[in-house]
């Protein structure tokens, strides 16, 4: 089952709210000035993964958080390392070529990454009224279809792309956030999201 333009419009509606909720909880939390954007949201298969980055042998810097309850799955926060390093420099102060910066990478993209995703997912099973809990974030580098591998049946799992622009000391930089569902999870959501509508 895929989203109808219906149902994908009101899941762009749902990122967006947790998106700005995200930029809020950053901006209070890292006292930095950063804007969040969300130029794009579509469903992905798994095998169309490996062209979302231009360069397939780059490593990516990730984090990774699980969910669960009436959704379950895995939520990533996925960098180009270009913009990994320019956001944890804007972030930290530090020089983006000072050799101390590969120490603050993992740290400051795992804060990042937990604040991201808590808020995006955390307001989609709020609004829909599924509450949801969170595994501990976890920093990762490597290709993408690595990253993302979830087990034996990735091929049955249902992505969303969320592509997100950081603007952090007039800085532009972009991430991709990428919501992967057990197959019978999406269904659950699709369900709740036409509930919700239908009030």
């Amino acid at each position: 089952m895929n989203l109808t333009e219906l149902q994908l419009d009101a899941f762009k509606e749902l990122v967006n709210i947790g998106v700005g909720r995200a930029a809020a909880s950053l901006n209070d939390m890292l006292d930095s000035h950063i804007m969040l954007e969300v130029p794009e949201v579509r469903m992905l298969d798994f095998d169309d993964m490996t062209g979302v980055t231009d360069n397939l042998a780059q490593d990516l810097s990730c984090v990774q958080l699980g969910f669960y309850g009436s959704f379950t799955g895995m939520a990533a926060l996925v960098f180009p390392p270009p913009s990994a390093v320019q956001l944890v420099s804007a972030l930290t102060g530090e020089d983006a070529t000072a050799p101390g910066l590969d120490g603050l990478i993992a740290g400051t993209l795992n804060e990042v990454g937990n604040i991201v995703i808590n808020c995006v997912i955390g307001t989609i099973g709020n609004i829909l009224e599924r509450p949801l809990d969170f595994s501990l974030p976890n920093y990762l580098q490597g290709q993408l279809g690595e990253l993302l591998k979830m087990g034996d049946d990735d091929q049955r799992k249902k992505i969303i792309l969320v592509r997100t622009h950081f603007t952090v000391l007039e800085k532009q930089l972009d991430g991709n956030i990428f919501l992967m569902f057990e197959a019978a999870s999406f269904d659950a959501l699709l369900l709740a999201i036409e509930q919700i509508h239908a009030r």
